[in-house]
């Protein structure tokens, strides 16, 4: 590709400014297919491995009759949910898709750090934020409930401990 253009140019300053404009437009057109394949190819990649993730979800799921998962983060102190969450949500919503049978219950967990009440009311807003997430995504809200635990089910029961921020994590449970 590169010698392509290089010879391209060279032959270009031979050619007439209209030709040289024309090939300027071919050369764009050119740049914008090969960065739409490029993009095509980085989807698949995804689509693949969502799909090879959601085999795993729906496997823990019938063996565990849940899955916990520390991928899915929100802003600090907000139930905003954090674009980095988005393939771990769209996984879980592709596994409910192929497994029509399948309800959830979405339980959000929060650091021991702060006050019990505000930990509850933010883990209760978090696990509306993915069933509604969930719901966006074509999942019938019938099949999913939410509920909030705040602090009061810790991994880690010492809030110094390296481990303490696993406290902070959304379980999907099989009802």
């Amino acid at each position: 590709m590169k010698l392509l253009l290089l010879v391209g140019g060279l032959l270009l300053s031979l050619l007439p400014l209209t030709t040289q404009a024309q090939f300027g437009l071919l050369t764009g057109a050119v740049d914008r297919a090969v960065s739409r394949a490029a993009e095509r190819e980085v989807n698949k990649a995804v689509e693949r491995k969502l799909t090879e993730k959601t085999g795993e979800y729906y496997a823990q799921l019938m063996d565990n009759g849940r899955v916990v998962s520390h991928s899915i983060a929100f802003e600090e102190g907000s139930a905003t949910l954090l674009a980095d969450s988005q393939p771990f949500v769209k996984g879980m919503a592709d596994m409910l898709r192929r497994n029509p049978d399948v309800r959830l219950r979405i339980e959000a967990h929060t650091l021991l750090a702060g006050e019990a009440p505000a930990n509850q009311r933010l883990s209760q807003r978090r696990a509306d934020a993915v069933r509604a997430a969930l719901i966006g995504l074509g999942i019938d809200g019938t099949r999913l409930s939410a509920k909030g635990l705040g602090s009061t089910q810790p991994l880690y029961s010492e809030p110094d401990d390296e481990y303490a921020p696993l406290n902070q994590r959304l379980e999907f449970v099989k009802l």
